[in-house]
């Protein structure tokens, strides 16, 4: 073997190790969510090689989130836009509101339900209700759901989450806003209408109560960034 070849294949190994390591719960939902398509909605499975892998471990020495273990995955496509698959980004940058599930949660967006599958098996949880406004994606991905440990906890409400109600007086341990395709600053409007929206549904008496949203953390930060930037070159 090539020093070179040699390199990359010890930057995989090194790179697979890590995401074993780290793994955090989820499961290959290529093996729960069956391909389809509903209207302008689609799941779609796609392999990543071993090849394409350590192309992606390459990438990675850069930039951290691009690293792909090799296996099958799935990716919920609406129209043209990739709303979210199940690779190790997409399982990293979804891992505190996993953490974070007890008692009745309450999460924006279903996705391909990837969160879904620890959650509904932790017993901490006791009830877990997705609210998703695509009839399409519910369509898609609903019954696959229904098979998994936990899927009595489940209700999967089509609405839209800028309008929807819960039960008067209803409260929440978890709320979960995961409703974007990209992580992108433009989210941030959307997140503070949402959580100013929905802050009086926590159960403020669960100190451990958490309302969160899909990479806020770093786009807040990222923004604060850009206007210390901005007005340093103003």
């Amino acid at each position: 073997m090539s020093p070179r070849r040699s390199t990359a294949a010890g930057r995989l190994e090194r790179h697979v190790k890590q995401w074993e390591s780290h793994h955090y719960g989820f499961s290959r939902m290529a093996d729960i969510v069956p391909e389809g398509q509903s209207g302008h909605c689609l799941i779609k499975h796609f392999e990543i090689t071993p090849h394409d892998s350590a192309l992606t471990s390459i990438r990675a020495t850069q930039h951290p989130g691009e690293f792909v273990p090799p296996g099958r995955y799935a990716m919920l496509v609406v129209g043209t836009e990739i709303m979210m698959s199940d690779t190790l980004n997409e399982q990293r940058t979804n891992t505190g509101a996993v953490h974070a599930a007890q008692g009745d949660v309450l999460i924006a967006g279903l996705g391909i339900g990837m969160i879904l599958v620890p959650i509904l098996a932790d017993r901490e949880v006791r009830s877990v209700t997705v609210i998703e406004k695509s009839p399409d994606v519910i369509k898609l991905v609903g019954p696959a759901l229904e098979k998994l440990q936990g899927s009595g906890k489940l209700t999967v409400v089509e609405a839209d989450i800028f309008t929807w109600e819960p039960l008067r007086g209803k409260l929440y341990d978890l709320i979960y806003l995961d409703i974007w395709p990209t992580i992108s600053e433009d989210n941030l409007s959307e997140i503070t209408t949402l959580k100013r929206r929905f802050a009086r549904r926590l159960r403020r008496t669960n100190p451990a109560a958490r309302l969160l949203a899909w990479e806020e953390e770093r786009l807040r930060y990222e923004a604060r960034v850009h206007r210390r930037m901005d007005a340093l070159y103003r």
